[in-house]
């Protein structure tokens, strides 16, 4: 089932928030309907995002069993994304630092 697209001036929650709406997403060749308040078409390429993932997990593991495949994707992108607040930590640490050699190298030339 498909919606139309919603309508910018339809109503919106307290706060600004839009109205959840049901979004059919088919992930390894199940349907799931899933609620969003948020752009509908941004649920369904995450849905396509982790179908293909999930194909992938399973060509490569060799595995038919759904919770399996699951599971087995689920860590990649557990993995995926300590790895990316990791860079993120090490990144801002190191601007921060930056940031600090330019405000003393900055205080010394004023002086």
């Amino acid at each position: 089932m498909t919606r139309p697209a919603k309508d910018p001036s339809s109503p919106r929650r307290p706060g600004g928030a839009n109205r959840p709406e049901s979004v059919q997403v088919r992930i390894y060749d199940r349907e799931y309907a899933l609620r969003t308040s948020d752009e509908r078409r941004r649920l369904i390429e995450l849905g396509n995002a982790l179908d293909k993932r999930m194909r992938e997990v399973a060509e490569a593991s060799g595995s038919v069993d759904t919770l399996k495949v699951a599971i087995l994707t689920a860590l990649g992108l557990i993995d995926e994304l300590e790895r990316f607040r990791q860079a993120l930590h090490n990144m801002d640490e190191d601007v921060s630092r930056r940031s600090l050699e330019c405000v003393t190298m900055l205080d010394r030339s004023l002086r």
